[in-house]
């Protein structure tokens, strides 16, 4: 008898790569982010150093979060509504052709920082309509008990892509064919990435005959479901205050201090965040591996402290290698802590309202980012170091963390 449950239990485990529609979301995973981290990179970069507007940085991030914030629990409903795969297929196909128009401005030589401001705002809402459409899809085609090796594969997929799309990014832009091969890859990728999902399509969750409630009421049920829930509870604020100490001064910091600390080049920034993506890579790796499924509570708090320590450690460095290797750790944190979150969240919610709980928790983690980063901009244009700010919020986060496990101990003791 036991031989037989492990025969099976092997199958299960084999079965997850023979399925067509889960390697098809794994594609389309591999398309979309590699073109994100590589734009991004580019993107970046060409601010910082081709523009030397390192303080606008930040309005440029605040640009792509304010829509995300604004859309997000609209994105989560028709997530439940809709075919997630179709809302795919638009948003790409649109990603692909903002990006087809900043390669036009860039040819002809009207890139500026209102381009990037601009493009970051279109491109947020456009991403408040993917991601809750891509977190919650996975459910609908794998097995529950699969969901943690299977967000382990997503998470490995997208760090892998923040390993090498830097080290891309950087190669194309030192190429002869400089910012516009870094442009257009990714402009490419995206539309593979709608083709894709175009040719997977999966039906809506909730059939088009079943009665709907208003957009309103909609989003007010996930916003209940949050609220009779320790752990979501919880799970929302840590999330939002991750974003409003580490976020801000990581997102734009990096670049600035690369530039300024370590007085580097693009190569050497493309370094800096490969290291952290593959910190990320071969956590994922482990923890699919593992296919953790108790005491994810305690990882996810440890995850965190850990991330702080690191987070300052990286601070205070100031030659590349030891900030290769604090990143490197800090790398490691991240899937530590979100890939239990995310599996927890999926299994124990209904597929009906799925994407609104992802909807709101992206939204959530992101509702305070923009004020992080205006916060990080203004603290730079008054002559505050990027390694104090960096510090500093690393240090606030270990306060916050220690009150929420005080308060709210679900966190810590989800299994």
């Amino acid at each position: 008898m036991a031989e037989t449950i492990a025969v099976h239990q092997k199958s299960k485990t084999e079965s997850l790569f023979r399925k067509r529609s889960f390697l098809f979301i794994w594609a389309i995973t591999i398309c979309s982010s590699f073109s994100i981290a590589i734009f991004q990179f580019s993107q970046s970069w060409y601010v910082v150093k081709t523009l030397d507007k390192e303080a606008s940085l930040g309005i440029v991030f605040i640009a792509a979060n304010v829509p995300r914030i604004l859309f997000m629990a609209i994105g989560g409903v028709l997530a439940d509504r809709m075919s997630r795969t179709k809302i795919l297929f638009v948003a790409n196909f649109l990603r692909t052709c903002l990006l087809v128009g900043l390669l036009i401005m860039l040819a002809t030589g009207h890139l500026s920082l209102l381009s990037f401001i601009i493009f970051g705002l279109f491109f947020g809402a456009l991403d408040a309509f993917v991601w809750p459409a891509n977190g919650s899809l996975l459910p609908n085609v794998v097995d529950q008990s699969q969901l943690t090796r299977a967000n382990s594969v997503i998470q490995t997929t997208q760090q892998s892509s923040l390993i090498l799309g830097p080290m891309i990014g950087g190669l194309l832009v030192a190429s002869s064919g400089g910012y516009m091969l870094s442009f257009g890859v990714p402009a490419v990728m995206l539309l593979l990435a709608a083709i894709l999902a175009y040719l997977l399509n999966v039906p809506a969750t909730i059939s088009s005959s079943t009665a709907k409630p208003g957009m309103w009421q909609s989003i007010k049920e996930g916003i209940d479901v949050v609220r009779q829930s320790a752990f979501l509870k919880a799970l929302f604020l840590s999330t939002i205050f991750l974003n409003v100490f580490v976020i801000g001064p990581l997102m734009m910091g990096l670049p600035i201090f690369v530039k300024k600390v370590l007085d580097g080049s693009a190569l050497d920034f493309s370094f800096i965040e490969g290291a952290m993506a593959l910190g990320m890579l071969i956590s994922s790796v482990i923890i699919g591996i593992l296919n953790i499924k108790k005491r994810r509570g305690l990882m996810v708090t440890v995850s965190l402290f850990a991330m702080n320590i690191f987070f300052f450690l990286f601070s205070q460095s100031s030659s590349l290698y030891a900030c290769m290797l604090t990143i490197f750790l800090i790398g490691i944190t991240f899937p530590a802590t979100n890939i239990p979150l995310i599996s927890a969240v999926q299994s124990s919610v209904d597929k009906n309202m799925l994407g609104r709980l992802m909807g709101l928790l992206t939204m959530a983690s992101m509702g305070l980012a923009p004020l992080s980063l205006a916060a990080t901009s203004i603290l730079i244009s008054y002559g505050f170091s990027i390694e104090n700010i960096m510090s500093g919020g690393a240090l606030s986060l270990i306060v916050v963390n220690l009150l929420i496990m005080w308060k709210l101990p679900a966190l810590r003791k989800m299994e």
